[in-house]
């Protein structure tokens, strides 16, 4: 079913960077069974990063930026493949959506076109039982049947991200720069996605398989539109920053 497919096994334990100064500021630790994007809020979108299930985001004081600005954090369902580029507007509820709407709808044409999915879950039943789409009922026996197309997918995603928008991406409160530690728990099957902040000597005691760096930084932005200093970037696509981070 289509949580057999969002589903991403955790990997090999690997130690914890040593921190510096600057770290944590904040770290964004994912603690659901899927894969998801994260990213800061301060009316601009920026610090970026895909988390597998057990990784985390380890954001600089630099790199979140100020000292008296509070900022917000998104956490939505997604992966590579969902990664909206500059040029698209994040800067409201519906083009956010389109992350996990995206990511829903490549997850179910994929099942539907390699006949993986037999039946669907029961949290998929209970989200999609008496939606009509372009003239077909959806439910359990139009699911198991491949009564639903691959041509349908982003239809019936969109529907469900409208339907319960909770479980599939959130916002947290306002957050003051400075060292903090951000768990993203639940969403889908588990319930409400949610941004839950922790003591540092529970982060110590948490598995955490690999820490990555965030991408579209406030100084990738920059250089991104303005131009800047020289660096190994100069001249790359944003499409092809891009790629260089998703196979890291």
């Amino acid at each position: 079913g289509l949580i057999n497919l969002i589903t991403i096994s955790q990997q090999k334990t690997k130690p914890k960077p040593k921190p510096t100064k600057m770290s944590h500021s904040p770290t964004i630790i994912n603690q659901t069974r899927y894969s998801i994007i994260v990213f800061q809020d301060r009316g601009v979108l920026y610090n970026k990063q895909v988390l597998r299930p057990g990784e985390a985001v380890n954001i600089t004081k630099k790199e979140t930026i100020g000292v008296v600005t509070p900022y917000c954090v998104h956490a939505v369902l997604g992966d590579e493949r969902c990664l909206p580029s500059r040029r698209q507007s994040l800067k409201n509820f519906v083009s956010i959506a389109a992350i996990p709407a995206a990511f829903v709808a490549g997850t179910l044409a994929t099942a539907y076109s390699a006949g993986t999915m037999t039946g669907p879950s029961a949290a998929m039943t209970s989200m999609v039982s008496g939606m009509v789409v372009k003239g077909v009922v959806i439910d359990a026996t139009a699911l198991a049947a491949g009564g639903v197309l691959a041509s349908r997918a982003g239809v019936v995603a969109e529907m469900l991200i409208e339907k319960q928008p909770e479980i599939f991406m959130v916002k947290s409160q306002r957050y003051m720069p400075g060292k903090r530690f951000l768990v993203v728990k639940d969403g889908y099957e588990e319930g409400p996605l949610k941004i839950e902040p922790i003591a540092e000597k529970e982060f110590e005691k948490l598995s955490i398989t690999s820490f990555k760096t965030p991408f579209d930084t406030i100084g990738d932005k920059i250089q991104f539109y303005f131009g800047g200093k020289k660096g190994e970037n100069d001249g790359a696509s944003e499409e092809a920053r891009d790629e260089v981070v998703a196979s890291n």
